[in-house]
């Protein structure tokens, strides 16, 4: 019988997104509150839903306003809010 053992690899990947949200407030200011305080778990899944990774660190903030520059990100764009018109 044939033993494969497996390696350990570690590293880091930086991960960009740009979520749309629907958010209940009773202002803008506690939408914007709820939104920059809450947490947001990661994980990272094969197509069967099972773990490829242990994650052991995340560190991570929204951007109210992405830096300028000559060089820019897909997906970081200013932070927006909106009330919705009834």
């Amino acid at each position: 019988m044939e033993v494969c053992l497996l390696k350990e690899f570690y590293g880091q990947v930086s991960v960009v997104a740009r979520i749309n949200y629907c958010i209940e407030a009773n202002s803008k200011e506690e939408a914007e509150e709820k939104l920059f305080n809450a947490n947001m778990p990661l994980s990272l899944v094969d197509d069967d839903e099972k773990p490829v990774c242990e994650i052991n660190e995340i560190q991570w903030h929204m951007v109210y306003k992405p830096e300028q520059g000559n060089v820019r990100e897909s997906h970081l764009d200013d932070f927006e809010i909106e009330e919705e018109k009834e």
